[in-house]
């Protein structure tokens, strides 16, 4: 079964990630991660990776196929929980639960334009339209892997899985208060996966993926999401947008944004 690690881009996926895979290595337990959709995926099973509807036609089954083995999977994605012509990305067969991460989304403008390479006003754009999804390259040739729509109707398509199965993760809290926050996800899990609970390793596992240790990795080996535009690891910081993000492009964030945002606690 599938525990997914849902987010918009540039939101703390992927440290959610690498905090859960050492956690697991702590208390020697396999832990089994990958993203969604893959293109291995899609061409083993003969999908046309070039037509995304094609792909959204054959979410389920690829899903069904990734839990073959009946063994609990962390799922990356930045799709969003939606319907296309009748076909839902996941359903409960496929899927266990979710771990949301959400980050105020006038940091993410800052944050993802230097993972994209465009500007603050080409990045507001996509976060604007029911249509921006991710492009990926393979073999040289540009292909749609996820729908994300807005920014607003990412977090509202997931908010809706079932309750009791479903956390939210704000960023900005895992800044403030690693601990706090990764013991909440451990607990989640526990509960969910009967996942042993060890104050011991969860302290180890946090020191061991600070952001700063991360940083320094990837200078060193490299880390393959990075982008041409420049590291992936960047800053990992909370409330960059009050210096660097213009006042219009703010206002416009705020007011498209405004219900989500006040119930997230981003603006009062």
């Amino acid at each position: 079964m599938i525990i997914w690690l849902a987010s918009y881009p540039k939101s703390g996926n992927t440290w959610v990630r690498i905090f859960l895979k050492e956690y697991y290595k702590l208390i020697d337990k396999d832990f089994k991660d990958d993203k969604f959709p893959k293109i291995e995926d899609l061409l083993k099973l003969n999908i046309n990776y070039l037509n995304f509807l094609e792909i959204a036609r054959n979410w389920k089954t690829v899903q069904n196929k990734i839990n073959l083995d009946k063994r609990i999977k962390f799922i990356k994605t930045h799709n969003a929980l939606c319907t296309i012509n009748g076909h839902k990305f996941t359903d409960y067969d496929n899927s266990l639960g979710v771990i949301y991460i959400v980050r105020d989304p006038r940091d993410i403008i800052i944050s993802y334009a230097h993972h994209l390479g465009q500007n603050h006003t080409d990045v507001i754009k996509g976060m604007l339209d029911q249509q921006n999804g991710e492009l990926d390259d393979y073999m040289g040739k540009e292909w749609k892997k996820t729908i994300m729509g807005r920014w607003s109707d990412h977090y509202n398509s997931w908010k809706i899985f079932k309750k009791e199965n479903f956390l939210l993760v704000r960023y900005e809290d895992l800044i403030k208060n690693s601990e706090k926050e990764f013991i909440k996800i451990i607990n989640f899990l526990k509960n969910l996966i009967n996942l042993k609970y060890d104050q011991k390793h969860i302290s180890h596992a946090i020191e061991n993926t600070t952001f700063e240790k991360l940083k320094k990795k990837e200078e060193i080996y490299g880390f393959k999401e990075a982008t041409k535009h420049g590291k992936f690891f960047r800053k990992g910081v909370s409330g960059e947008w009050k210096e660097n993000l213009d006042k219009e492009i703010c206002l416009k964030i705020e007011k498209s944004f405004e219900r989500e945002m006040k119930e997230l606690g981003y603006l009062d």
